[in-house]
């Protein structure tokens, strides 16, 4: 009997109160910051950052960009990880600074209190290489290039979130639009990863057909496989601007990865010409403002800076010219502006309290 991977088998959850799971679940998420913050510092070690910071001067990433021969927009996120992290020191005018005590841990390598040394990256060695090399050429790779580690790594990360909570509390927000799904309407995922959300969208709504638009060969491969057996779903390999532009479907979702494409001005274009008249594009993305000290209220901020280098930031950089948006570039004033230059007319951002990460967003012609 074919079973889909959409809806594993698990052993029953035992009930626990809910100050303790969220106190518990930030401390796991440390962890995890402790590794991509690891990766920024073996970055700042190997690539003679912090020794160039040395000496109290105060940086600018263009300023170090110019004293290091690195490329700008990956510097700042790397100032951005490190401020966040509390190891270097970011002024109101935006500049960054390494104290006295952070040259002593950082950069004198022959003190007994040195530490830098000891941080190998987190990440396989093949693609820290990438990671550095990003810097001197401001160029990153495509989730494509990632290959199925990180597939595999974004598939497990977002299981929950696209399955029963996408249709049981993010939909019913959107007036009129769980009716349709029911009724039977097209609908569409772009950048659907190992396409979790088309399977659940496909499964609870027999009557709609759902599609995948997938550029990443090991995504699309997953996404194969899941919905294997699922007559009204499907997968397309391809990026969100090749989207047929006859105003086909009802529904498109974009979930959590604007930020990470090189073109999402021209992404977004492309979904309002595939929507109908009274479609809805419904948008998933970090909650973050152009303001980093109100960033600085997230509490794992260092590691969503992390994630940026290590992956969110290189897609968008990926090609030539790229937005480079990073992991927290795809805020409410970029979303906004970017729906209403693609046509859309309506635009409502919209916050779920059990999901403390992301915003959500409407958009309708």
């Amino acid at each position: 009997m074919h079973r889909r991977l959409s809806s594993p088998i698990v052993s029953p959850v035992r009930q626990a109160d809910r100050d303790r799971i969220e106190e518990y679940a930030l401390k796991v998420w440390k962890y995890k910051e402790g590794e991509v913050v690891s990766m920024a510092i073996h970055l700042g070690d190997r690539l003679g950052l912090y020794r160039a910071m040395a000496g109290g001067g105060r940086f600018s990433p263009a300023g170090l960009a110019g004293l290091t021969g690195l490329n700008e927009r990956w510097l700042r996120e790397w100032l951005l990880c490190q401020a966040a992290a509390g190891l270097v020191t970011r002024t109101a005018d935006g500049t960054f600074s390494l104290e006295p005590e952070g040259e002593q841990v950082l950069v004198e390598d022959h003190s007994l209190d040195f530490a830098a040394g000891v941080f190998i990256g987190g990440y396989p060695p093949g693609q820290m290489d990438v990671i550095a090399e990003s810097f001197r050429t401001g160029l990153g790779i495509s989730y494509d290039q990632m290959g199925d580690r990180v597939a595999r790594q974004i598939d497990r990360m977002h299981l929950g979130w696209l399955g029963g909570y996408l249709v049981d509390t993010v939909l019913p927000c959107l007036d009129g639009v769980v009716e349709k799904l029911e009724a039977g309407a097209m609908a569409a995922d772009v950048g659907c990863g190992g396409a979790i959300s088309v399977a659940t969208l496909a499964e609870r709504f027999p009557a709609s057909t759902v599609v995948g638009y997938e550029p990443s060969s090991p995504a699309a491969a997953r996404a194969r496989r899941r919905l294997d057996g699922l007559p009204n779903a499907s997968i397309i390999q391809a990026v969100g601007e090749d989207l047929p532009a006859d105003g086909r479907f009802d529904l498109i979702l974009t979930m959590d990865c604007m930020h990470d494409m090189p073109f999402p001005d021209r992404v977004a274009a492309a979904i309002r010409r595939a929507l109908k008249h009274d479609g809805v594009w419904l948008i998933k993305d970090i909650r973050c403002s152009e303001d980093f000290e109100q960033n600085r209220k997230n509490p794992v901020l260092a590691m969503q800076y992390g994630f940026s280098l290590g992956s969110c930031l290189s897609s968008g950089t990926s090609v030539e010219g790229g937005a480079a948006l990073g992991s927290l570039g795809f805020t409410p004033a970029v979303a906004e502006s970017m729906a209403g230059e693609a046509g859309f007319t309506s635009f409502r951002v919209f916050e779920l309290e059990d999901d403390p990460v992301h915003f959500y967003y409407e958009a309708r012609p």
